[in-house]
């Protein structure tokens, strides 16, 4: 009987299916048993060609040789780092006595990719199955063991997957190159390469907007009137909508506070008794957000520690999921997960747990559950001991996902949901305010901060007509707030958005703009840094958007594109027309970059030079700005100021002279226009408003 080779993803998921197979001879790159042989990928062991491997003429940068465009099929390399592992494989893949192969790789995306590329540079034509588990444990492993899957089952997510390697490569390739040879960016007097990504570059824009809403923020004052009751409650002022009442003066409330009498009647007093159910199971891009809200945990330090959860612990399910929902089949194991947590720093939660664990459509659902279904814990009778070896981080991590887990099982939280309204001297007010009938699950789930402080004002037993004695008034001054940066927790919601990235992939994304390789940062190549939790783009994050067109850093673009992937792995659109189209339009794109200039400031045959350093001053898109921009000048001139775009002339006058002559059609905020010249002082543009006489 012949053998069966089973390839894992790497080293330590080799040792674990190993040991759960009774494979114990150790070989250089795999070990043997009787039955099986497993061995294993590191990652990525084949990847794409550079251009000048497939034509050393490519070696040298030219506009004229873009778009570069190779077929797949020779375009694939062998990595050099891990050709020795590669070799190992495929020299296992054709012994006489394999006659068949297992993909144990991750089960995911990427996975798949690494495995389907590793059969065919090894020129695999033996048969093959799918290893698809929801965790590593020995039970997972025997689980999904017995009952293979086919590769037809994933021929969609093959399609998909080959069809963002493209997509990446060939944006990558001919976008930096393209940009790099158009623009002249230097990094401590070296010239530097400006890197396009699909998902970096539209993401690092949102983060500079997101910055530039705040610099431009005015906050505008406004004034709320108040009113305390002597039974210990209060109400706000509001308008015929139930929206609370703002004046633009503290005088208008005052004169509010002024006309009220000693009391107020309740115009109408409800009560209603509402529930709510427990939030969904946990995908990772929920456990990024939370763990980042509640202890400033980034989205990389988060899947870190849910992949040693899964993969070293082997106490949670596959952590790259998008799913918050499990499968209808997982139901009958439902009792063997909660005994797992039968210890102590769970028993309490667990008795919360309903007598009567009801099949809820809101958690299983097989419609819902694509690769994988939602994080859990897993089956596994060591968890306790485990639990306690743990570091800190690690026991939070673990700990949000079991109460989040137990927490389906609870009932519903049930309060009483009390609204009045008072009137007096013609003018209404709105209070509210909640009373806990059952905590329910939420004795498992610990509320935020913001849910206990609504959950504060408990109104007292009232009638409509009951008249209330007011204790006093007072006028609340308040400001409308800058839109918040984007922190740790917040730029997951973001990239969710605008849909940049997966669950597998969103830390990577962010970690490339950090400027970071491995553990270590390369602050010198950062388009983003981490200022207390916030992200912050920096001097090179600024630079290199100015210097890349406004469409090719639309989110939109890379909301498009997802959408367009997901297509090619349903069979909706065909991976070659999706390649063909992607061609046609880099080709016109390079057309346009080609036809770009950069024009050098005139009057007359006068070159405009820069005031700073004397070097010739170019227009831009955006900008007149000094040509020696990337060699430390930072010389520049918006073209549009207060919606007024100005010319040339008007530039060359301003930068020469001083000042510019009347300007007309500056815009003002109320949507008006208005007419003033231009000064330059200390490298600042000012408005000049000449009196008229």
């Amino acid at each position: 009987m012949g053998k069966t080779l089973v390839i894992a993803e790497k080293p330590s998921a080799g040792a674990d299916i190993a040991k759960v197979l009774g494979c114990s001879k150790k070989e250089k790159g795999y070990i043997e048993g009787e039955r099986y042989i497993v061995t294993w990928a590191i990652g990525h062991l084949i990847g794409q060609k550079l251009p000048e491997e497939h034509n050393t003429n490519y070696k040298a940068w030219k506009l004229e040789d873009l778009p570069f465009h190779f077929p797949l099929q020779q375009s694939l390399k062998i990595l050099p780092n891990t050709a020795e592992q590669f070799k190992v494989i495929k020299e296992l893949i054709h012994r006489p006595d394999v006659e068949l192969l297992i993909n144990a790789g991750d089960a995911g995306r990427e996975g798949y990719l690494i495995q389907e590329w590793i059969y065919r540079m090894a020129g695999n034509n033996k048969p093959k199955k799918v290893l698809w588990a929801s965790s590593l444990t020995d039970e997972a492993l025997r689980k999904a063991f017995a009952s293979l899957k086919e590769p037809q089952e994933f021929e969609g997510l093959l399609r998909e997957a080959e069809a963002r390697a493209q997509l990446d490569y060939l944006l990558g390739i001919n976008y930096t190159r393209a940009l790099s040879l158009k623009n002249d960016l230097s990094i401590n007097g070296k010239r530097a390469i400006i890197h396009y990504g699909r998902c970096q570059t539209p993401l690092l824009k949102l983060i500079s907007d997101r910055e530039d809403e705040i610099k431009k923020f005015v906050p505008t004052p406004y004034y709320e009137v108040e009113i305390s009751y002597t039974k210990g409650f209060s109400g706000r002022m509001i308008d015929a909508e139930k929206n609370i009442e703002r004046f633009e003066s503290s005088e208008e409330a005052e004169t509010i506070i002024k006309e009220m009498g000693q009391s107020a009647v309740i115009a109408s007093y409800q009560e209603e008794e509402r529930r709510t159910s427990p939030p969904p199971l946990y995908n990772l891009a929920d456990l990024q957000k939370d763990m980042g809200r509640k202890y400033g945990y980034t989205a990389e330090d988060t899947l870190a520690i849910a992949q040693a959860l899964y993969e070293k612990y082997k106490v949670i399910s596959y952590p790259r999921t998008d799913s918050k929902y499990l499968s209808t089949d997982l139901y009958n194991e439902i009792d063997e997960h909660l005994k797992s947590l039968n210890f102590s720093n769970f028993m309490a939660a667990l008795k919360n747990i309903k007598q009567e664990k009801i099949f809820d459509k809101r958690y299983f659902n097989d419609l819902k559950v694509t690769d994988h279904h939602a994080l859990i814990p897993t089956i596994n009778s060591r968890i306790e001991v485990i639990f306690n070896e743990l570091t800190e981080p690690e026991q939070r991590v673990f700990s949000a996902i079991a109460y989040r887990f137990i927490a389906i099982f609870c009932p519903d939280y049930q309060y009483k949901a009390t609204e009045i309204i008072t009137e007096e001297s013609g003018h209404r007010f709105l209070s509210r305010g909640n009373t806990i009938l059952h905590l329910g699950y939420k004795a498992v789930l610990r509320s935020d901060e913001n849910e206990e402080k609504k959950e504060m004002q408990i109104l007292p037993e009232l009638q409509t007509g009951d008249l209330l004695r007011i204790d006093h008034s007072e006028v609340l001054a308040k400001k409308t707030k800058a839109p918040a940066a984007y922190n740790v927790a917040s730029i997951i919601s973001l990239m969710e958005s605008y849909n940049i990235g997966t669950s597998a992939t969103r830390a990577e994304i962010l970690k490339k703009l950090l400027g970071k390789v491995g553990d270590k940062v390369y602050e010198q190549k950062a388009f983003l840094r981490l200022n207390k939790n916030v992200y912050v783009v920096t001097e090179l994050g600024k630079k290199v958007l100015q210097l890349i067109p406004d469409q090719l850093k639309d989110p939109e673009l890379t909301n498009y594109y997802e959408t367009v992937l997901k297509n090619v792995n349903s069979g909706e659109v065909e991976l070659s027309s999706f390649l063909g189209k992607l061609l046609e339009e880099q080709k016109r794109q390079i057309i346009l970059f080609q036809e770009q200039k950069e024009e050098i400031v005139e009057e007359g045959k006068i070159v405009i030079k820069c005031p700073k350093c004397g070097r010739p001053i170019r227009e831009m898109e955006k900008v007149y700005r000094c040509s020696g921009w990337n060699e430390g000048c930072n010389f520049t001139i918006w073209r549009n100021i207060a919606g007024k775009k100005l010319t040339p002339a008007q530039a060359a006058a301003l930068i020469t002279k001083g000042k510019t002559g009347k300007i007309s059609g500056f815009k003002k905020r109320d949507g008006g226009t208005f007419s003033a010249a231009l000064s330059l002082e200390d490298g600042k543009v000012q408005f000049l408003f000449i009196n008229k006489k």
